[in-house]
C-alpha cells in the first residue's frame, strides 16, 4: 500500500465525514483556528520529523510515496549548501500533519457547545 492510498482509504474519508457532520456548526472563527493549528503543527513537526528520519529512527519504504518536496534542500552532490537533515520525508507525511490537525479540530468543533446555545 502506498502512503497516498492510505490517506485515500483511511484519513481523507474521515475528514470528509467530519466536515459533513460539522458543516452547519462551522463558523469563520473555526476556519481561522483550523488554519492556525495546521500552520503550527506543520512548522513544529517538519524539523523534528525530518531529523528523526535522518537519524534512522524510522523511515519510508521505496516506491510508496509521491516524492520528497524538500529534498532539494538536503546536502548532496547537486546542492552542497543544503541542510543535512531536511528533505527526508515525503509529500504524504507533510499532508499527514495537516490532515491530522484538521481531524482534531473538527472533533473539537463537534464537542464544543453549538453556536447560540447556553454553555453548561
Amino acid at each position: 500500500m502506498t502512503y497516498w492510498s492510505y490517506h485515500l482509504i483511511f484519513t481523507l474519508p474521515l475528514v470528509a465525514a467530519l466536515f459533513a457532520w460539522n458543516w452547519p456548526r462551522l463558523r469563520r472563527a473555526h476556519w481561522v483556528c483550523m488554519g492556525i493549528v495546521c500552520l503550527v503543527a506543520f512548522i513544529f513537526t517538519t524539523p523534528w520529523d525530518n531529523y528523526a528520519v535522518w537519524l534512522g529512527v524510522w523511515g519510508f519504504g521505496d516506491d510508496v510515496s509521491l516524492g520528497y518536496p524538500a529534498s532539494s534542500m538536503a546536502i548532496g552532490p547537486e546542492n552542497p549548501q543544503g541542510l543535512t537533515w531536511l528533505g527526508h520525508i515525503p509529500f504524504e507525511e507533510y499532508s499527514f500533519f495537516v490532515i491530522e490537525s484538521i481531524l482534531v479540530c473538527l472533533l473539537v468543533v463537534r464537542f464544543l457547545p453549538a453556536p447560540g446555545s447556553k454553555a453548561q
